[in-house]
C-alpha cells in the first residue's frame, strides 16, 4: 500500500519525497563466479516484477532506502516488529505498511535485509540475494552495511566492481559499554557517508580510494558524519538508567538508544526503544535514511 505524504518521509512508492583504474578481481571471487545462475534468476524473476509493475507495487530501486529522510524538525515515527525467534525483523511506516525485511544468520554472523516480505511476496523474494547486507565481528563490538549492488560501479562488468573489495559501505558501527551510576550503559559510535554541497550523498565505493568507514574521519570533513550514543542519567528512586523518548511510551530494555551527531548528542536524530513484547519504535531524521536507521536498531540484538 502506498504511504501519504503525512506518514512516511520516504519517497517514490512510498511517497514524493526524500530527501584511479581499478584493482583485478581477485581469481576465487565467489561473487564473480556465480554470474550465470544469477542471470538466470533475474530472467526469471523479470516476469514477475513486470506483473508486479502493473500494481504500482514493484520495489527495485534500493537508493530509495538510502536517501537521507526530509529535513523535518520532528522525528520520522517507524516501527521494527521482531519474530518469536528474533532472527527476523519488519520495519514498518508509522501506519503499518512494509518496508523492508532483515533476517539474521548466525551462522555467517550477517543479517540480510531484502526489499520484499517473504511471507506476501514468494515469487519476488530471494533469500540469497539481499539488498543490503550487515556483518558484525567475533566479539559483537564492531557492524559494517554495505549494499548488494554499488551505485559508483553497478553497470561496470563484474570483475571491475568493488563486490570483491568489500562493497559499497552504508554505515559503520561500534560498541562499547561504560558503567553509569549503578548501571552499565551499551554505548554506539556510527560512522555514515555524508552529503555533497549540492545535497547528494557521498558513495562510499573502495573503488573511489576512500579508506575504510571505520577509519578516524577529519571533523571537518563533509566526508562522512559520525553519531554517538546519548547518555542516560541513573535514577536512584526506579534503581535504572533511563532517557526521556519524547512521543513515545517506552518499555525497559537494554536495547534501547538515542543517537545524535557527535559534537552535539543530546539533539536526538534516531532513538529505538521497546514498545510492546516483539514490538520497537524506530524514529528517525535527517541526515540518515531507512536502510541506516534500520541496520544501527539492528545492531543490537545482542544487547542484554
Amino acid at each position: 500500500m502506498v504511504s501519504s505524504e503525512e506518514i512516511s518521509p520516504l519517497r517514490s512508492w512510498f511517497s514524493s519525497f526524500l530527501s584511479s583504474s581499478s584493482p583485478k578481481c581477485k581469481e576465487h571471487c565467489k561473487d564473480c563466479s556465480e554470474a550465470n545462475d544469477d542471470d538466470r534468476w533475474e530472467r526469471e524473476r523479470a516476469f514477475d516484477i513486470a506483473d508486479t509493475l502493473e500494481t504500482g507495487m514493484a520495489r527495485e530501486i534500493v537508493t530509495e532506502f538510502t536517501h537521507p529522510l526530509r529535513r523535518a524538525r520532528q522525528l520520522w515515527k517507524f516501527q521494527v516488529e521482531r519474530s518469536a525467534d528474533n532472527l527476523q525483523y519488519r520495519l514498518l511506516s508509522g501506519n503499518g505498511d512494509f518496508l523492508m525485511y532483515a533476517r539474521v544468520s548466525l551462522e555467517i554472523r550477517q543479517v540480510g535485509f531484502f526489499l520484499y516480505d517473504p511471507d506476501e511476496n514468494q515469487n519476488l523474494y530471494n533469500g540469497a540475494k539481499p539488498a543490503f547486507s550487515m556483518s558484525w565481528s567475533k566479539d559483537k563490538t564492531e557492524w559494517c552495511i554495505v549494499q548488494e549492488r554499488c551505485e559508483n560501479c553497478q553497470f561496470s562488468p563484474k570483475h571491475l566492481t568493488c563486490a570483491c573489495y568489500g562493497k559499497q559501505q552504508i554505515a559503520w558501527i561500534s560498541h562499547h559499554r561504560k558503567p553509569i551510576g549503578a548501571g552499565i550503559f551499551n554505548c554506539m559510535e556510527v560512522q555514515v557517508p555524508g552529503l555533497h554541497e549540492d545535497g547528494s550523498r557521498v558513495v562510499w565505493c573502495p573503488l573511489t580510494g576512500r579508506d575504510d568507514l571505520s577509519v578516524a574521519i577529519d571533523d571537518d570533513s563533509q566526508e562522512a558524519h559520525e553519531l554517538i550514543t546519548k547518555e542516560p542519567s541513573w535514577n536512584d528512586q526506579i534503581q535504572s538508567l533511563v532517557l526521556d523518548f519524547k512521543g513515545r511510551e517506552i518499555i525497559s530494555s537494554a536495547k534501547n538508544f538515542q543517537l545524535g551527531m557527535a559534537h552535539n548528542p543530546e539533539h536526538v536524530l534516531c532513538q529505538y526503544g521497546k514498545i510492546g513484547a516483539q514490538t520497537f519504535g524506530l524514529d528517525f531524521k535527517y541526515p540518515l535514511s531507512a536502510i541506516q536507521a534500520f541496520g544501527i536498531s539492528l545492531s543490537t540484538i545482542f544487547w542484554t
